[in-house]
């Protein structure tokens, strides 16, 4: 007697990013706050030199690791408060920043560890580099929400798209896009006196894509928490960091 086997409920893209845009929509301001931080040392620098140096400056070598850090603190509190708002709590982003403050140095290592398994995909083949890119998309959700350790946010994300990457590849390309959009609209606009126009498109589009992954990640890690039917594993935040009082 064969064994049947339920198919696997679709990830539904549209669904998940209509829940996704309605989370943005709800928590705007903030997102937009968060997001914008790591364009900061970028912008400062570029006011220090004066112009848009060919060579790197002193100014954007002190400049690149703080982006750096920022970028990865902001998409932590970005994930932290989506995941509030997909509960049908409120955006709150003094809780959402002591959460991610918190956990800064465990997200700094997922990225990093994260990053490099994405580079060294690419470098081999692209496709190993893209289904990488899926493979490793809920890593900083789940380091964030489930509060899990780097390698256990690894597994944690192969764990959760198991059987969807190719969605979870496509939902990336989606958030993708508008980015290359506003990059071509500034790279059009700009003429080769005027590359100041090209860095702040370039850190426009930043802002934009750091935001759409953040939140469209935490709605896809819910989804697919629940689709594949496993239970959150949260270790209790310290009580100064869950904006209890």
């Amino acid at each position: 007697m064969s064994r049947h086997t339920s198919p696997r409920p679709p990830l539904r893209l549209p669904l998940l990013l209509a829940h996704a845009g309605k989370s943005l929509w709800r928590g705007l301001l903030p997102i937009a706050l968060l997001n914008s931080l790591p364009s900061l040392p970028t912008l400062l620098a570029l006011t220090v030199n004066g112009e848009v140096s060919q060579t790197p400056t002193l100014a954007d070598l002190v400049a690149l690791p703080i982006a750096v850090i920022l970028l990865v603190f902001a998409q932590g509190a970005t994930i932290a408060g989506t995941h509030r708002l997909l509960q049908g709590a409120d955006f709150d982003l003094l809780a959402s920043a002591r959460q991610t403050w918190l956990r800064l140095p465990t997200l700094l290592g997922t990225a990093f560890l994260s990053g490099i398994l994405v580079l060294l995909g690419l470098a081999a083949l692209v496709v190993p580099g893209l289904m990488a890119i899926a493979l490793l998309y809920l890593a900083l959700p789940a380091c964030m929400i489930e509060r899990t350790d780097m390698v256990e946010s690894l597994e944690r994300s192969g764990q959760l798209t198991q059987g969807y990457r190719w969605s979870v590849l496509g939902l990336f390309i989606l958030t993708l896009l508008p980015t290359i959009g506003l990059g071509a609209i500034t790279g059009d606009l700009a003429s080769a006196p005027a590359t100041v126009i090209q860095v702040l498109g370039q850190e426009a589009g930043m802002v934009l894509f750091g935001t759409l992954s953040a939140v469209t990640a935490a709605a896809a890690f819910e989804r697919l928490r629940e689709i594949q039917g496993i239970p959150e594993a949260a270790r209790p935040l310290p009580e100064w960091a869950s904006g209890k009082t």
